[in-house]
C-alpha cells in the first residue's frame, strides 16, 4: 500500500513539473509577421499533456510538450 501512495506522489510531482515546461512550435510566427486575421496562440495541447509556447503560433498549427520518456505531439490553441 505504502509502495502504490509513493508512485502517485512520484507521478503528481512529475506531473506538476512537466505543466511549466515550454513547448515546441513546428511553425512559430511572430505577431508582426503574421498575415492580417490570423488568429494566433500560445498554448500546445498534446495529448495529456498542456504547455506554452514561447511564441505565437497560428492556431492549429503542430506543436509538442515535453512528456515522461518522449515528447507528446500536438496541436496549438489560444488558450
Amino acid at each position: 500500500m505504502m509502495i502504490a501512495k509513493l508512485r502517485y506522489a512520484g507521478l503528481a510531482v512529475a506531473a506538476t513539473l512537466l505543466a511549466a515546461c515550454t513547448g515546441t512550435a513546428a511553425s512559430p510566427v511572430s505577431a508582426a509577421n503574421a498575415p492580417p486575421g490570423t488568429p494566433l496562440g500560445g498554448t500546445c495541447k498534446a495529448g495529456v499533456y498542456t504547455c506554452q509556447l514561447p511564441v505565437a503560433t497560428p492556431v492549429g498549427a503542430p506543436c509538442s510538450c515535453p512528456g515522461l520518456g518522449a515528447a507528446s505531439y500536438g496541436n496549438v490553441f489560444q488558450k
